[in-house]
């Protein structure tokens, strides 16, 4: 089997994070659009605190089976990823760029948007 160039996780961090457009929380709360927020985290880490209101959650390791565009999801659909400090939601982005969606934002961690003051479900 032939293999690209090796990189280390924190080179596949990097490079997902120069390919995925970061989004404050604020610039998210003073924006009239409708995003389609992801939460990455896993399903035990969101019981710890909630996740962002209206979010949805699914894994990193699940985006590739649980989301493409569609006659019902728009590859123009606007789109936030989260985690819980930002690394997890670059990769996802970056696979979501993959996936065919173009309007990807990396919205950070949890505690960035609790920190702005921003809605939460529990």
């Amino acid at each position: 089997m032939y293999y690209m160039d090796k990189k280390t996780p924190e080179e596949m961090i990097q490079i997902a994070d120069a390919m995925i457009k970061k989004i404050t929380p604020a610039e998210v709360m003073n924006d009239n659009k409708e995003y389609l927020i992801i939460d990455v985290r896993e399903a035990e880490e969101l019981h710890s605190g909630g996740k962002v209101e209206n979010a949805i959650n699914i894994p990193r390791g699940l985006l590739e089976f649980k989301l493409r565009p569609s006659e019902n999801l728009s590859e123009d659909t606007p789109i936030l990823v989260y985690c819980a400090a930002g690394l997890r939601a670059a990769l996802a982005g970056q696979t979501l760029k993959e996936l065919g969606f173009n309007d990807v934002k990396n919205l950070g961690g949890f505690d960035d948007w609790v920190k702005a003051g921003g809605k939460i479900d529990t």
